[in-house]
């Protein structure tokens, strides 16, 4: 389980979630939970003739729950969601459209997954460029149990942040205590205020399975979805700073070990700095 976190601020739709993945009373701080996935929609075509994309983007996704069972789901979306394909004349490009096959893929997988290995609740926003609203959207898919644990009920809702006066939204096992740490950073600004409080419910360890680095995906001038791993500093004893680490879940990019490849390649990350 973890924290997965969806945010609009002025520039757009943000995620953020924890890295912490769990195995019965294990942990490990690796899990990479925000991930882009492409999205491309063709026309239909004659045997033999070439394709025509319709509509080619990459959409952004925020897990949350069961870690094996979300790397199936997002495998699966990895593939299909590149192959898709619709009838001008009956269907149209949407976003409500793509999270419909989304949603029936997702239906049919996390209820296999629960049923074949009694896996626990997948739970996921997906967000992305609209052509026919010509906006970004956000949607969340998540199991419903209801007041009986025993029902398994896959939904899709698609979000209307643009009309919410608070639009922060989170799903997973810390879902509980991350209201109590938004009121403590209410005064920090949207920008940054949802981060703020996942790195101090994170230092809290009221939820064993919230932890390790922050990673944070964001969507660029072509409305393409990126990720971001997190800068960290760490001070010596008299406060100055001993040393940069920059983050994808667990691993410092920045280490020598990473870093320092006798003129091979290196990895050209994008960070994100929000605490200084």
């Amino acid at each position: 389980m973890t924290l997965a976190v969806a945010w609009n601020r002025h520039d757009g739709i943000h995620f953020a979630s924890d890295s912490r993945i769990s195995k019965g009373d294990k942990n490990s701080d690796y899990g990479v939970k925000v991930v882009p996935v492409h999205i491309k929609v063709f026309e239909p075509t004659r045997d033999g003739e070439q394709s025509f994309v319709a509509f080619d983007c990459v959409y952004g996704m925020c897990f949350a729950g069961d870690f094996a069972g979300a790397s199936i789901i997002r495998n699966f979306l990895s593939i299909s969601l590149q192959r898709l394909q619709y009838i001008p004349a009956f269907s149209e490009v949407s976003f409500l459209n793509i999270c419909r096959i989304t949603y029936k893929i997702y239906s049919e997988l996390s209820a296999k997954i629960k049923s074949e290995i009694d896996s626990e609740s997948i739970d996921f926003f997906l967000s992305g460029y609209c052509p026919k609203n010509e906006k970004i959207m956000l949607a969340k898919f998540y199991i419903d149990y209801g007041e009986d644990i025993s029902r398994f009920d896959p939904k899709l809702e698609v979000i209307d942040y643009q009309n919410s006066n608070d639009p922060i939204y989170y799903i997973g096992s810390g879902e509980n205590e991350y209201p109590l740490y938004l009121d403590i950073h209410f005064n920090k600004p949207l920008s940054t205020r949802p981060l703020f409080a996942l790195k101090s419910l994170i230092k809290s360890n009221r939820v064993a399975s919230v932890g390790g680095n922050i990673q944070v995906g964001a969507f660029d001038n072509r409305n393409e979805f990126y990720m971001l791993g997190v800068v960290e500093e760490t001070k010596n004893e008299a406060g100055l700073i001993d040393k940069i680490s920059y983050f994808y879940a667990g691993i410092d990019m920045n280490s020598d070990i990473i870093d320092i490849d006798e003129g091979a390649f290196i990895v050209m990350g994008n960070y994100v700095d929000p605490y200084r």
